[in-house]
């Protein structure tokens, strides 16, 4: 399944994407600043990440 969490960075959403990926689904992150997203190769990162001030 194809998921698009909102608030990403947050800590339910952190939550929720994780589980998410945990369950084999794809995630989309949409957050205000990607610089809050874990780096490297993580097995909990989303697929997509969108900023929302991305145009």
């Amino acid at each position: 399944m194809r998921l698009t969490v909102f608030g990403a960075t947050g800590g339910v959403g952190r939550e929720i994407v994780g589980q998410a990926l945990a369950a084999g689904h794809e995630v989309t992150a949409v957050v205000r600043d990607p610089d809050r997203l874990p780096e490297g190769p993580d097995p909990a990162a989303p697929h997509g990440v969108v900023a929302l001030d991305d145009p």
